[in-house]
């Protein structure tokens, strides 16, 4: 026999020999756990902690002991080894009051709520604005639950109220009406904090002082949460906040989810600890509080396979909480499951709920999937509902269902007759008139809808507009150009309209005719929706319009006439004439502030990409021009304005970074806020971008109740 099979079996007869020794010796160091001499009870437990796994089991019986020194060492040593959180939970839920407290102290370690990396109060520094937009005070007015839920959703901010503060919350809850203002963005920790403060001492006002709410924020990982307690309760809140936390975990329903929810953003802060929670959800599936956090921490491939496989009732229930961190994680259990179950389970609350929330919920998650014939009429309802997110979940819907009949499309339609442009309706319609069988089909509809009295504050006409993007003939666009001039107070109304000259090449006489006229029409705001226009339609027709009017206005005086000039030259200069390119630089050499903005502006036509770049920073370094600076930071706030509405995040922080340092722009406050104001637009955007939100990023509700008809 070869010497190496002969060492072989001699270590596997050797094996049980070994596996003996060792629970020998485990048995000896759990024994020596209860020694008089502290210096052994150290070595043992060093020792049982060193030997690991095989050492699980004679722990776990010695957490049971009766003296209490051997069950704190063991537990000790069962954490240091990494305990389960399926057996700390067992553990925490027994009726033994030793195992209790090995199952709370591992469940404490597990998520790590010691830790103040992972659960603290946050600092003055934190607690400071970053800064404050102009006029961008938040007035939200409407029931308490859906008011908070509208502040948790724009905000990120999740609310947890401490055991002892949660009667009075009740009574806050009760209330009529809320009004909760909050004076600057609601994701800035401390304009939200003084927000809730002051609707919970309005609300709250007959209580003494010590009984008073008080939102105290901490932070949970990277995540910012609101702890509400009683005004007199203020002493270690981290500590009562993650008691809270666990024993809200170890409970059943809402209070649990919750706790899963916001116990996950401190563990996601650790990777490790996230996968191995996963990990252990996958081996345990019937383990309802371990799915929870494993959803929480984000599904991968084995944990929907894991959730498809359950009964859905659970969650479906959760969808009638007012909480909106637990709708929110309802929402993402529900995400997991295929169209077919998921239209299933919520097709019934999509046709019979009465409660504005749930029924929100179920809608907007139930998107993609098929409904009853009953629960999609009931959709097609909703589109009329008065309630501004309610129609826009219906319409949602329909954007993402596979057919759409015609007399649905009608609803639609006829919602856009009422629905204002800047509300969630038309962003939802917008991508359902977006796709091209349903565009295709909307062309004539739209052309009508042109030929009524037009009205930049609704939708219909944006909605038109949209389906019309490469179907619009020369005539369509010349009834768009009458239209321009009353949309120039609705930005999105203009550029919906101005999308339809995409690549336009011809218009008729009367069409070219009116551009001549309005681009120097002596209102900035005209000229500046004719110019958005513009620069939609192909490069030939662009630069003929252009050279028209230059040409054609060149004896004219007036310095409406001169500013106008030097934009349709940005133009021109864009398409290489260089001769245009000297004027719009004499422009800016100029002694007129006014023509040398527009010079300035001129710039982000006749240039483009780095050497845009280079040329405003020319301008704006040159010693010895009276206006440089004035006509280079309109150049940037040009660059800024388009790269905005295109969501070109890349330019816009590029020309934002510039900007913003510029001397001349603290002595401009109302550019300095526009500036700061396209800075959220592009901020808000990039953020849904990043964070794909199971439910709507605002809940615009105004009645907890919704009729069924």
């Amino acid at each position: 026999m070869p010497r190496l099979a002969v060492l072989i079996l001699a270590l596997l007869f050797a094996l049980p020999v070994f596996a003996q020794d060792e629970a020998a010796r485990v048995g000896q160091l759990v024994k020596d756990l209860a020694s008089k001499d502290w210096a052994t009870r150290e070595r043992a437990s060093r020792e049982l902690v060193g030997i690991g796994e095989p050492a699980r089991t004679a722990l776990r019986k010695a957490i049971e002991d009766d003296d209490p020194e051997v069950r704190v060492r063991a537990s000790n040593a069962l954490i240091a080894i990494g305990e389960e959180f399926a057996y700390a939970v067992e553990c925490a839920t027994a009726e033994s009051e030793q195992l209790r407290e090995h199952g709370r102290a591992a469940l404490m370690s597990l998520f790590k709520i010691d830790d103040p990396k992972v659960l603290r109060e946050l600092n003055q520094r934190e607690l400071q604005p970053m800064w404050r937009g102009y006029n961008e005070r938040l007035n939200v007015l409407a029931p308490p639950v859906i008011a908070l839920a509208r502040m948790q959703a724009l905000s990120g901010v999740p609310i947890l109220v401490a055991e002892d503060a949660r009667e009075t919350w009740a009574k806050v809850l009760s209330q009529p009406t809320a009004n909760i203002m909050v004076d600057g963005n609601p994701e800035q920790i401390p304009f939200l904090r003084d927000g809730v403060q002051r609707f919970l001492q309005q609300a709250l006002g007959g209580l003494s002082a010590e009984n008073q709410l008080v939102p105290r924020p901490l932070r949970v990982g990277r995540t910012t949460i609101l702890y509400v307690t009683r005004a007199g309760n203020g002493t270690g809140i981290t500590r009562r906040c993650g008691e809270q936390l666990l024993d809200d975990l170890l409970k059943d329903g809402e209070e649990s989810v919750r706790a899963a929810a916001l116990l996950a953003h401190g563990a996601a802060s650790d990777s490790g600890a996230a996968d191995h929670i996963r990990g252990q959800y996958v081996e345990r599936p019937e383990l309802t509080r371990l799915m929870w956090l494993a959803l929480a921490l984000g599904a991968d491939d084995k944990t929907v396979q894991c959730v498809k496989a359950r009964e859905h009732g659970d969650a479906v229930g959760l969808l009638k909480s007012h909480d909106w961190t637990v709708l929110e994680l309802a929402a993402k259990y529900l995400e997991c499951l295929e169209p077919g179950p998921r239209g299933e389970v919520l097709g019934p609350l999509v046709e019979n709920s009465t409660e504005s929330m749930e029924l929100l919920a179920a809608v907007w998650v139930a998107r993609g999937a098929s409904l009853s014939d009953a629960a999609r009429a009931r959709a097609g309802r909703l589109l009329k509902s008065r309630q501004d997110m309610l129609s826009a979940a219906a319409a949602r819907w329909f954007a993402g269902a596979g057919d759409v009949t015609d007399a649905e499309l009608e609803a639609i339609w006829q919602a856009g007759e009422f629905q204002p442009i800047d509300s969630s309706f038309f962003t939802a319609a917008l991508e359902l008139v977006k796709r091209p069988d349903i565009a295709d089909r909307l062309a004539e509809t739209a052309r009508k809808s042109f030929a009524v009295t037009f009205d930049a504050s609704v939708a219909r006409h944006a909605l038109a507009a949209t389906v019309l993007v490469g179907r619009a003939t020369p005539e369509d666009l010349a009834v768009a150009l009458d239209k321009l001039t009353a949309a120039r107070a609705s930005q999105r109304m203009v550029n919906q309209l101005a999308e339809m000259f995409v690549g336009c090449t011809e218009l008729p006489e009367a069409a070219l005719k009116k551009f001549d006229i309005r681009l120097f029409d002596t209102d900035p705001a005209v000229r500046r929706v004719y110019m958005a226009a513009l620069r939609k339609c192909d490069t030939g027709l662009r630069v003929s319009i252009a050279r028209s009017g230059v040409d054609g206005h060149s004896e004219r005086e007036g310095k409406h006439v001169n500013v106008a000039r030097v934009s349709l030259l940005g133009v021109l200069a864009g398409a290489g004439d260089i001769d245009a390119l000297d004027e719009i630089i004499k422009a800016v050499e100029g002694e007129d502030a006014e023509v040398a903005k527009a010079g300035g502006a001129a710039y982000a036509d006749a240039f483009s990409g780095d050497a845009l770049f280079q040329a405003l920073d020319d301008l704006n370094s040159r010693p010895g021009l009276t206006n440089g600076g004035l006509a280079a930071l309109e150049g940037y706030m040009e660059v800024c304005r388009r790269a905005a509405a295109t969501r070109d995040s890349v330019t816009f922080r590029k020309a934002y970074g510039i900007a913003i340092n510029m001397q001349i722009l603290n002595r401009n406050y109302q550019l300095r806020q526009e500036l700061m104001q396209l800075q959220q637009l592009i901020g808000s955007a990039d953020g849904k971008v990043e964070k794909q939100r199971a439910l709507p990023p605002d809940p615009i509700l105004r009645t907890t109740s919704v009729e069924v008809k």
